[in-house]
C-alpha cells in the first residue's frame, strides 16, 4: 500500500468515526485532503507523518489568514492523534502550532459585484466527466447567497432533502449537529426543479460523477476562478462565505429601508441561517452601511448594550 493510500484509507476511517458520532465533516475534507495529496505527491517513499513534512506544507501553502492556518492545523490535530489511536505513528502538533487567531473582514459585494460574478458563474463552460459545474455552479452559488447557506450545506443534501413540490430544504448536520428546515424563493425553487431534472437519478443533490458528494474544497476552488473571471475590482480576500454574509445583510438592509421593525425580525433570521446565538445574527448590523445604522427608529444601540462587542465568527 503507497503513503497516499494508507493516508486516505485513514482519513475516511476518522471521517467514518465522526460521522457515526455525530460530528461534522465538511471542514475536515477541506483542510486535509490538499495536505494528504501534498504528503503523496511530495514524500512517496514516507511511511508517516513528520513534523519535517507538516512544516513543508507549512511553507509553500499560503493561508489567507492566522485563522484559516490555525483551523489547518486543528484538523490535523485530530487526524494524527487518530492514526496514533490506531496504533500506527504520526507527528502531534502541539500547542506551539496554534497561530493567534485574527478577526476576519467580510467582503461584502456591492450589487454590480454581484450581477458580474453570477454573470461569470452562468458563462463557466461544460467539461466532458467533471462533475457538470457547468449545471452545478449557477445553482449551488444562488442557493448560498439566495438561502444565506453556509457553503458545505448544500453539498451535504441528499435529493431527498429538497422537497420540489413545497420548496421545502432540509438542512442536515448544520453547526453543531442541528437540523433545520428553511423554504426557498419561487425562483430558487424553480432554478432547482430544472436543475434536478438536468442532473438526473442521484443520491446527493449536488453530486460528483463517482457517485459521491462533491468536496468543499473544489467549491472553493471554483469560486475564486469566477471571482477572477468576473473581472470586479480586486478588493479583499472574497470567499463562498462571504455569500452568505450578502444575504444576511442585504435582508437587514431591505428591511431598513422599508421602514420595517428589524428589531422584531432579527430572530427570524437567525432561526432561517441555523445560528446557534443569536449574538452570531447581531454581528451583521455591524457590517450595515453607517446611513443605516444611524436610521431613526432602529435602536441599534441597545444590541450593543444587551450583548456588547460581537466578534465574527467564521463558521456562524
Amino acid at each position: 500500500m503507497s503513503f497516499l493510500e494508507q493516508l486516505l484509507m485513514d482519513f475516511r476511517a476518522l471521517q467514518n468515526y465522526r460521522e457515526s458520532a455525530g460530528y461534522e465533516t465538511s471542514a475536515y475534507d477541506f483542510n486535509l485532503l490538499p495536505f494528504i495529496t501534498f504528503c503523496g505527491n511530495n514524500y512517496p517513499g514516507a511511511t508517516s507523518i513528520t513534523k519535517d513534512i507538516v512544516d513543508s506544507w507549512l511553507a509553500c501553502r499560503s493561508y489567507n489568514t492566522a485563522s484559516s492556518q490555525a483551523v489547518f492545523i486543528s484538523c490535523l490535530r485530530q487526524y494524527t492523534k487518530f492514526i496514533n489511536a490506531l496504533g500506527k505513528k504520526a507527528f502531534i502538533p502541539d500547542e506551539d502550532y496554534i497561530v493567534k487567531r485574527e478577526r476576519f473582514i467580510p467582503c461584502i459585494f456591492q450589487d454590480y459585484e454581484l450581477t458580474a460574478f453570477f454573470r461569470a458563474v452562468d458563462a463557466v463552460k461544460p467539461r466532458p466527466k467533471i462533475w457538470r459545474r457547468d449545471i452545478v455552479l449557477p445553482v449551488l452559488f444562488r442557493m448560498i447567497y439566495c438561502c444565506g447557506m453556509r457553503p458545505g450545506e448544500p453539498l451535504r443534501l441528499k435529493n431527498e432533502d429538497d422537497d420540489l413540490r413545497t420548496g421545502d430544504i432540509y438542512v442536515r448536520q448544520a453547526k453543531g449537529s442541528k437540523d433545520r428546515h428553511i423554504i426557498v424563493s419561487e425562483d430558487m425553487l424553480q432554478l432547482c426543479i430544472k436543475y434536478n431534472a438536468l442532473a438526473g437519478p442521484r443520491e446527493w443533490f449536488f453530486q460528483k460523477w463517482d457517485g459521491t458528494p462533491l468536496p468543499t474544497y473544489w467549491l472553493d476552488s471554483q469560486f475564486h476562478q469566477c471571482v477572477d473571471r468576473s473581472g470586479m475590482p480586486k478588493r479583499g480576500k472574497p470567499r463562498p462565505y462571504d455569500l452568505r454574509h450578502a444575504f444576511a445583510t442585504r435582508n437587514l438592509m431591505r428591511w431598513t429601508d422599508e421602514g420595517r421593525d428589524v428589531m422584531t425580525l432579527l430572530p427570524y433570521l437567525s432561526t432561517y441561517m441555523g445560528h446557534s446565538h443569536f449574538q452570531y445574527t447581531l454581528y451583521y448590523v455591524h457590517l450595515l452601511p453607517e446611513r443605516l445604522r444611524s436610521s431613526v427608529g432602529v435602536a441599534w444601540s441597545q444590541f450593543d448594550a444587551i450583548y456588547g462587542e460581537v466578534d465574527a465568527d467564521e463558521e456562524s
